[in-house]
């Protein structure tokens, strides 16, 4: 009887990691990116947000209606963000990984102006 219980045991811990969404070894770690307006202009704070690796970032619409665009080669990334809401992302890679809102920012000849931002995955 005790090696069928160990088995129901072993069993609720794998579903309970699985639904949880973690494989036991580490749990991931959210971090967060607002867009706000500051008094002058929307940006994102923080403007870079060094993480590690598989962190889940959270980009969250605190003032006004905002979007997250990948720029650069590495990633590829756009999602709308409505105020009041957010979307994430987990990087599982390291590198720089940059973006900007095409509402609020803007790229020309590779130079970012406006709401541009940076996640350094170490």
């Amino acid at each position: 009887m005790v090696g069928r219980r160990h088995r129901s045991i072993v069993v609720l811990a794998i579903t309970l990691a699985t639904i949880s969404g973690t494989t036991g070894i580490a749990d991931a770690v959210t971090v967060g990116v607002r867009g706000v307006f500051n008094g002058t202009r929307y940006v994102w704070k923080p403007k870079v947000r060094d993480v590690a690796r598989t962190t889940t970032v959270r980009w969250r619409a605190v003032h006004g209606d905002h979007n997250v665009k990948s720029r650069g080669a590495n990633w590829s990334y756009f999602r709308s963000i409505p105020n009041g809401t957010s979307v994430a992302r987990t990087f599982n890679r390291r590198g720089t990984f940059r973006f900007y809102c095409t509402i609020h920012g803007n790229v020309a000849n590779g130079v970012c102006s406006g709401m541009c931002g940076s996640i350094v995955v170490s």
